[in-house]
């Protein structure tokens, strides 16, 4: 859409728009996400480059220009994704942005598609191709902001479309936070009805357009809790099934809670990360990641359709953050995030053990030269999750707290999974006391990530664990 030379002409456009927009069938779409699924977060521009026809602007030694990653490279890598053991991927936003907006935060164009990644035309046979391999995608979606260079900014009859320019200098100031702009970025008013309309509206072309299954939605708690929920009624009553998800920033479970009860279905589990990064990068004991567990579960409207993840694009890297045994460390928190309740969410290169600090760093170019026996054992952990009811739908037990040691049950039916955690970086000789009742005299604990196998004796369970070890049992009946 070119820029509006007045209001009542881009409303008439925007109607006519909505008009003409190809609804697509509903049977050509998986069932709604749940915490069945896996889902794969990729940057568009990072991940591979199938079209060089759209390079223009390319200039990979920048770390924060484009690089190249297009539609085109996600299509032709969906089989990649799909044999990984995922079941939903994640794309950056998909709107025209300004100038070195490679990530999609800067839009210049809610309507059309970022020149760099590929025409509509393309990105409807990027969700065609996913359904057809039964992957569900996500887009990220940006209500909060535009780029400094959207043709609104700075026009008169679009002034009250944006806060008055004012940066945030009080972070426990929610109306500050709401209001002010984000790394000066301009803030878009959404108690304006006509921000409201348009807001909703874009975000329902899109979907009728493609046939997305969801959107990850940005900064959220940037924008009033009022608007989400009549931003989500508006899209649940049009398309039931479809998932939002949404980043809100912060430590506090209580706080992102409230965005759960606005209406959203879940949020990327930020309390739960840095619980994760603090116990398996760090070396904080166990009882850290267990009272969050307990925080979160008195307080989450419905956990198990959070967001679980170890990093992002973001924050640094998990690898970047560990200082020895990186492969154990790492193989523990992956270890969490498939057998934790919630969505598990990986960020691409993480299978091949892809480093990067702070943003753009964590940023790079996926390499696809790199064979690494992370690759092997992520689709183990996703095999074993799609093969357990009780790690997508059963209850979690704590184990009792010890120092240098971390431990819960899943139980759905008859379906038993134990997880175990060897937190220092020494041997650790360990005797379980299982929860009553979890396993019946005899019954066979079957190693589901070694071939240890043992049996379990009045309740009890002694283990040998190396260094930053995690072992999952599946327990079976004699």
């Amino acid at each position: 859409m070119n820029r509006p030379q007045g209001l009542k002409k881009f409303w008439l456009l925007l109607a006519l728009a909505a008009l003409c927009a190809v609804t697509v069938a509903a049977q050509d779409s998986p069932a709604p996400l749940t915490a069945a699924d896996r889902i794969y977060f990729l940057m568009t521009d990072r991940f591979a480059d199938g079209d060089p026809a759209n390079d223009q602007n390319v200039l990979r030694s920048d770390p924060s220009a484009y690089h190249g990653g297009d539609f085109q490279g996600i299509i032709d890598k969906l089989d990649y994704i799909r044999d990984l053991g995922f079941t939903a991927v994640w794309i950056s936003p998909v709107v025209a942005n300004q100038f070195r907006g490679y990530h999609g935060y800067w839009a210049s164009d809610f309507y059309r598609t970022n020149e760099h990644f590929g025409s509509l035309a393309k990105l409807k046979e990027l969700v065609a191709a996913a359904h057809a391999r039964g992957l569900k995608v996500l887009a990220d979606l940006v209500v909060n902001h535009t780029g400094l260079l959207h043709p609104w900014v700075g026009e008169p009859e679009y002034e009250s479309w944006f806060h008055p320019r004012r940066t945030i200098a009080n972070w426990n100031d929610q109306r500050e936070i709401e209001d002010g702009w984000l790394a000066g970025l301009p803030d878009l008013n959404q108690e304006n009805p006509a921000v409201r309309e348009y807001l909703i509206t874009m975000a329902q072309w899109w979907i009728r357009e493609t046939g997305i299954d969801g959107y990850r939605l940005d900064t959220v708690r940037h924008v009033p809790q009022e608007f989400w929920r009549e931003f989500a009624a508006a899209l649940k009553k049009e398309f039931p099934g479809f998932y939002l998800i949404g980043e809100v920033w912060d430590g506090r479970p209580d706080f992102v809670a409230g965005y759960q009860r606005a209406g959203l279905d879940g949020l990327v589990d930020f309390p739960i990360y840095y619980a994760i990064h603090d116990v398996f990068a760090g070396d904080r004991p166990g009882a850290r990641l267990a009272q969050l567990i307990r925080e979160c579960a008195a307080v989450y409207p419905d956990r198990s359709r959070m967001g679980t993840f170890i990093d992002n694009h973001d924050v640094p890297r998990f690898v970047s953050q560990v200082h020895n045994l990186r492969d154990e460390r790492l193989r523990q928190a992956l270890a969490f995030l498939m057998t934790y309740t919630g969505i598990p969410i990986l960020y691409y290169g993480t299978e091949i053990g892809l480093d990067g600090g702070a943003d753009p760093d964590n940023r790079r170019d996926m390499d696809w030269q790199v064979r690494s026996p992370l690759t092997d054992y992520i689709k183990k952990l996703n095999a074993i999750r799609a093969a357990n009811p009780a790690l997508t739908q059963g209850d979690l037990t704590l184990l009792p707290d010890r120092p240098d040691f971390f431990g819960y049950t899943r139980s759905f039916e008859s379906n038993r999974i134990l997880t175990v955690f060897n937190l220092a970086n020494q041997k650790r000789r360990v005797e379980l006391e299982l929860p009553e009742g979890w396993g019946e005299p005899g019954s066979i604990l079957r190693g589901l990530t070694g071939s240890e196998n043992y049996r379990l004796r009045r309740g009890k369970l002694q283990l040998q664990l190396a260094p930053r070890q995690v072992n999952l049992f599946r327990c079976e009946s004699k």
